[in-house]
């Protein structure tokens, strides 16, 4: 009886012991990170709003190729007006004052419209990644994933003699995910929930309002992220 009472705290240790070793695997299973990838230069490439945007790009860009013809045939005319003068004549001087005039504020005009159209893609920019990392979130929490990787694919050329050693070293370097298939790719569900929002909040954008001289400054879409 004695025997039995001193053995009976090690057996007791040695069950809850193979107990404890038979469940840390369940535990572990329990506590594994879910993981998934998203591409999110083919996400830009395939939202709606990247698609409305580009055409509204388009819309407006023929917009401004046509006020700067405008622009120029004035100062070309105004040129070839001058030029019809004698230089020492008094209409001459007049003449060339308006033409400089003409000149220096289509050079201004230029460098405007220029300023206007980077900061408005840098926005868009912003705004477009933004809104790519909220849908990943969103996604990422209706699947219950604990870690989303952006996944980068760097195209290479196909002759790749039209590349240094450098930039084929920074291409292969740029590539992040050399695996993954299609059942941790949530690429395409981030894609429907940024269409799915931007149907609900009306689709389309309204048309940028007209620039100071006429002009209506696109908002050039923003480089695919990871490109």
């Amino acid at each position: 009886m004695t025997s039995f009472r001193r053995l009976f705290p090690i057996v007791t240790a040695g069950v809850a012991l193979a107990i404890g070793t038979l469940a840390a695997p369940s535990a572990a299973r329990a506590q594994e990170a879910k993981i998934a990838v998203c591409n999110p230069a083919r996400v830009f490439g395939d939202m709606q709003e990247t698609k409305d945007l580009k055409q509204s790009l388009e819309n407006q860009r023929k917009q401004i190729e046509g006020e700067v013809q405008q622009r120029q045939q004035k100062v070309k005319d105004l040129q070839a007006a001058r030029d019809l003068l004698k230089p020492d004549s008094p209409q001459y001087q007049k003449a060339d004052q308006d033409f400089m005039q003409e000149a220096i504020q289509f050079d201004t005009w230029s460098k405007i419209t220029q300023a206007q159209l980077q900061g408005q893609q840098k926005t868009q920019m912003k705004n477009l990644f933004d809104k790519i990392v909220q849908a990943t979130t969103a996604v990422a929490q209706q699947k219950g994933l604990d870690l989303v990787f952006a996944d980068q694919r760097p195209d290479l050329p196909e002759n790749l003699g039209q590349i240094s050693v450098d930039q084929l070293r920074a291409i292969l370097n740029g590539r992040n995910v050399l695996f993954s298939n299609d059942k941790v790719d949530i690429t395409q569900s981030v894609i429907a929930e940024l269409d799915a929002k931007y149907k609900a909040g009306g689709g389309a954008p309204p048309a940028a309002a007209p620039a100071a001289g006429g002009a209506a400054p696109a908002p050039s879409p923003a480089p695919a992220p990871g490109k």
